[in-house]
Protein backbone atom coordinates (compact mmCIF):
# COMPACT_ATOMS: atom_id res chain seq x y z
CA UNK A 1 0.00 0.00 0.00
CA UNK A 2 0.95 3.29 -1.03
CA UNK A 3 0.88 6.44 1.46
CA UNK A 4 1.00 9.56 0.81
CA UNK A 5 2.60 12.21 3.11
CA UNK A 6 3.20 10.57 6.15
CA UNK A 7 3.12 11.70 9.52
CA UNK A 8 3.82 10.01 13.17
CA UNK A 9 2.29 12.44 16.24
CA UNK A 10 3.27 10.97 19.43
CA UNK A 11 2.84 11.64 23.02
CA UNK A 12 5.51 12.40 25.01
CA UNK A 13 5.24 11.28 28.81
CA UNK A 14 5.20 7.52 29.24
CA UNK A 15 5.36 7.17 25.45
CA UNK A 16 8.70 8.27 23.98
CA UNK A 17 10.29 9.51 27.71
CA UNK A 18 9.76 8.09 31.43
CA UNK A 19 6.72 10.22 32.89
CA UNK A 20 8.07 11.82 35.60
CA UNK A 21 4.43 13.43 37.15
CA UNK A 22 4.94 17.13 36.14
CA UNK A 23 8.23 17.13 35.31
CA UNK A 24 10.14 20.12 36.25
CA UNK A 25 13.59 18.96 35.69
CA UNK A 26 16.05 18.83 32.43
CA UNK A 27 18.04 15.96 34.17
CA UNK A 28 15.06 13.63 34.56
CA UNK A 29 14.10 13.42 30.72
CA UNK A 30 15.16 9.90 29.91
CA UNK A 31 14.00 8.44 26.38
CA UNK A 32 12.36 5.19 26.89
CA UNK A 33 14.12 2.19 25.15
CA UNK A 34 13.91 1.94 21.42
CA UNK A 35 12.67 5.46 21.22
CA UNK A 36 15.75 7.28 19.43
CA UNK A 37 16.45 4.27 17.31
CA UNK A 38 12.41 4.41 15.84
CA UNK A 39 12.93 8.57 15.61
CA UNK A 40 16.22 7.81 13.46
CA UNK A 41 14.58 5.43 11.14
CA UNK A 42 11.32 7.90 10.87
CA UNK A 43 13.76 10.69 10.31
CA UNK A 44 15.55 8.34 7.51
CA UNK A 45 12.53 7.76 5.69
CA UNK A 46 11.66 11.49 5.58
CA UNK A 47 8.48 10.83 7.84
CA UNK A 48 7.43 13.45 10.34
CA UNK A 49 7.71 12.97 13.74
CA UNK A 50 5.82 15.58 15.83
CA UNK A 51 4.65 15.40 19.88
CA UNK A 52 1.46 16.34 20.75
CA UNK A 53 1.20 16.23 24.47
CA UNK A 54 -1.02 17.79 27.51
CA UNK A 55 1.24 20.28 29.77
CA UNK A 56 -1.49 20.82 32.61
CA UNK A 57 1.68 21.86 34.96
CA UNK A 58 1.65 25.18 33.37
CA UNK A 59 -2.17 25.77 34.35
CA UNK A 60 -1.70 24.01 37.47
CA UNK A 61 1.80 26.62 38.22
CA UNK A 62 3.80 24.18 38.60
CA UNK A 63 6.20 25.39 36.04
CA UNK A 64 6.27 27.60 32.78
CA UNK A 65 5.54 27.51 28.96
CA UNK A 66 8.90 28.67 28.46
CA UNK A 67 10.19 25.47 30.09
CA UNK A 68 8.43 23.22 28.30
CA UNK A 69 9.91 24.75 24.93
CA UNK A 70 13.22 24.51 26.81
CA UNK A 71 12.47 20.89 27.73
CA UNK A 72 11.52 20.01 23.47
CA UNK A 73 14.58 21.55 23.20
CA UNK A 74 16.72 19.58 25.53
CA UNK A 75 14.78 16.71 23.67
CA UNK A 76 15.86 17.64 20.33
CA UNK A 77 19.30 18.31 21.76
CA UNK A 78 19.48 14.90 23.08
CA UNK A 79 18.46 12.99 19.91
CA UNK A 80 20.68 15.33 18.18
CA UNK A 81 23.65 13.71 19.03
CA UNK A 82 21.86 10.38 18.39
CA UNK A 83 21.60 11.34 14.87
CA UNK A 84 17.82 11.67 15.49
CA UNK A 85 15.04 14.89 15.61
CA UNK A 86 11.38 15.93 16.41
CA UNK A 87 10.06 17.63 13.66
CA UNK A 88 7.36 19.48 15.49
CA UNK A 89 6.03 19.97 19.33
CA UNK A 90 2.65 20.91 20.12
CA UNK A 91 1.71 21.25 23.41
CA UNK A 92 -1.65 22.47 25.37
CA UNK A 93 -1.17 24.30 28.91
CA UNK A 94 -5.07 24.33 29.09
CA UNK A 95 -6.92 23.52 32.21
CA UNK A 96 -10.84 24.06 33.02
CA UNK A 97 -9.85 23.63 36.92
CA UNK A 98 -6.41 25.28 36.23
CA UNK A 99 -5.07 27.22 39.10
CA UNK A 100 -3.83 30.18 36.96
CA UNK A 101 -6.82 32.09 35.16
CA UNK A 102 -5.07 32.33 32.05
CA UNK A 103 -5.04 29.00 31.17
CA UNK A 104 -8.28 28.15 32.86
CA UNK A 105 -10.37 27.43 30.00
CA UNK A 106 -12.17 24.41 28.09
CA UNK A 107 -10.17 24.05 24.70
CA UNK A 108 -10.05 22.50 21.75
CA UNK A 109 -6.31 21.41 21.80
CA UNK A 110 -6.40 19.34 25.37
CA UNK A 111 -6.37 15.63 24.53
CA UNK A 112 -9.17 13.81 24.30
CA UNK A 113 -9.99 16.83 21.76
CA UNK A 114 -8.29 16.45 18.45
CA UNK A 115 -7.06 19.88 18.15
CA UNK A 116 -3.08 19.31 18.56
CA UNK A 117 -3.46 16.29 16.44
CA UNK A 118 -4.96 18.36 13.69
CA UNK A 119 -2.86 21.62 14.12
CA UNK A 120 0.26 19.13 13.39
CA UNK A 121 -1.37 17.43 10.10
CA UNK A 122 -2.19 20.89 9.16
CA UNK A 123 1.65 21.84 9.22
CA UNK A 124 2.80 18.89 7.83
CA UNK A 125 0.04 18.66 4.79
CA UNK A 126 -0.48 14.83 6.37
CA UNK A 127 -3.76 12.96 5.08
CA UNK A 128 -5.71 10.99 7.68
CA UNK A 129 -4.90 7.31 6.46
CA UNK A 130 -1.36 8.19 6.30
CA UNK A 131 -0.94 9.19 9.80
CA UNK A 132 -0.70 7.45 12.96
CA UNK A 133 -1.18 8.67 16.58
CA UNK A 134 1.46 6.53 19.24
CA UNK A 135 0.05 7.26 23.23
CA UNK A 136 -0.21 5.65 26.31
CA UNK A 137 -3.60 7.10 27.55
CA UNK A 138 -7.34 6.24 26.34
CA UNK A 139 -7.21 10.12 26.19
CA UNK A 140 -4.72 9.49 23.50
CA UNK A 141 -6.60 7.25 21.54
CA UNK A 142 -9.93 9.19 21.74
CA UNK A 143 -8.09 12.31 20.32
CA UNK A 144 -6.70 9.89 17.29
CA UNK A 145 -10.63 8.57 16.39
CA UNK A 146 -11.25 11.85 16.52
CA UNK A 147 -9.06 13.42 14.29
CA UNK A 148 -9.94 10.13 11.85
CA UNK A 149 -6.41 8.69 12.44
CA UNK A 150 -5.28 5.24 13.34
CA UNK A 151 -4.33 4.96 17.13
CA UNK A 152 -1.56 2.84 18.46
CA UNK A 153 -1.53 2.56 22.14
CA UNK A 154 1.28 1.08 24.76
CA UNK A 155 0.22 -1.53 26.86
CA UNK A 156 0.46 -1.25 30.65
CA UNK A 157 0.47 2.84 30.08
CA UNK A 158 -0.98 5.24 31.70
CA UNK A 159 -4.23 4.68 32.88
CA UNK A 160 -7.42 7.46 33.45
CA UNK A 161 -10.93 7.21 34.03
CA UNK A 162 -12.17 7.15 30.19
CA UNK A 163 -14.20 4.05 29.18
CA UNK A 164 -12.13 2.46 26.04
CA UNK A 165 -15.98 1.69 24.88
CA UNK A 166 -16.51 2.19 21.25
CA UNK A 167 -12.42 3.34 20.51
CA UNK A 168 -10.76 1.17 17.92
CA UNK A 169 -6.87 1.10 18.12
CA UNK A 170 -4.12 -1.52 18.28
CA UNK A 171 -2.42 -2.09 21.31
CA UNK A 172 1.43 -1.95 21.20
CA UNK A 173 4.67 -2.87 23.59
CA UNK A 174 6.24 0.55 22.76
CA UNK A 175 6.83 3.62 20.82
CA UNK A 176 8.93 1.36 18.81
CA UNK A 177 7.21 -1.33 17.98
CA UNK A 178 3.99 1.15 16.62
CA UNK A 179 6.63 2.34 14.46
CA UNK A 180 7.68 -0.85 13.11
CA UNK A 181 3.69 -1.72 12.40
CA UNK A 182 3.27 1.74 10.78
CA UNK A 183 6.74 1.42 8.68
CA UNK A 184 5.63 -2.19 7.29
CA UNK A 185 2.16 -0.45 6.13
CA UNK A 186 4.19 2.02 3.55
CA UNK A 187 5.64 1.61 0.08
CA UNK A 188 8.51 4.23 0.42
Amino acid sequence: MTVENPVVLVDRDGTIIEDVPYLSGLSDVRFLPGVIDAIRELNRRKIPVAVVTNQSGVARGLFSESFVRETHEYMNKMLGQEGAAIDAFFYCPHLPEAILPEYRTVCLCRKPEPGLLLDAMKQFGARHESTIMVGDMVRDMIAAQKAGVKGFMIQGGNKDNRSEAGLTYIRVASFSEAVDRFLDTLSI
